[in-house]
């Protein structure tokens, strides 16, 4: 199993628990579903944190993250 959380300063505000490894698809699947919790730079739930796990470096999440969170 898999854990894809969403943490918080104020704890975990979303979560999926996936069988098997979490897939780029996945992961982006999962980033559509859930980025609507976050806000813009300094508003609460901020900042996106992301390292260099291969998943996190797809075209998708790039647009994602740019184009739907408004982060660049």
């Amino acid at each position: 199993y898999s854990i894809l959380p969403i943490l918080t300063l104020d704890g975990i505000i979303a979560y999926d628990i996936i069988e098997g490894p979490v897939t780029s698809e996945r992961f982006a699947q999962f980033l559509r579903e859930h980025l609507p919790l976050t806000n813009p730079y300094p508003g609460p739930h901020s900042a996106l944190v992301l390292d260099n796990c291969r998943i996190h470096h797809t075209d998708e999440v790039r647009r994602l993250v740019e184009e739907e969170a408004l982060c660049k």
